[in-house]
C-alpha cells in the first residue's frame, strides 16, 4: 500500500477506539519514520472524552487505518460498498 493517501477515503479507528471515516488531506512522515494522515471527518462523533464534528480535521495514524478507497467516495454509497 501506497504511505500517501491524500485524496483518497479513509476509514479507521481515531485514538485506537473510534471508528471514523473521511477524507485524507495530507499524509505525512512523523520524527522517527511513523505515518500520519490528516482526515476530514464525513461525520460527527461523540466519545464522551472526544468530540468532534463533520468537516473538523483529526490526525490518524497509519497503524489505525483500517480500510483505504482509492479516491473521494460520498457517504451514501459507501453505506453500500
Amino acid at each position: 500500500m501506497n504511505w500517501d493517501l491524500a485524496g483518497m477515503t479513509v476509514v479507521g479507528l481515531y485514538m485506537g477506539e473510534i471508528p471514523v471515516r473521511g477524507l485524507c488531506t495530507l499524509s505525512r512522515v512523523k520524527y522517527g519514520g511513523g505515518i500520519s494522515h490528516h482526515i476530514t471527518l464525513d461525520e460527527s462523533f461523540d466519545a464522551g472524552y472526544a468530540k468532534r464534528e463533520a468537516g473538523e480535521g483529526i490526525i490518524l495514524d497509519n497503524r489505525d487505518v483500517e480500510r483505504v478507497i482509492d479516491r473521494f467516495v460520498p457517504e451514501s454509497v459507501l453505506d453500500t460498498i
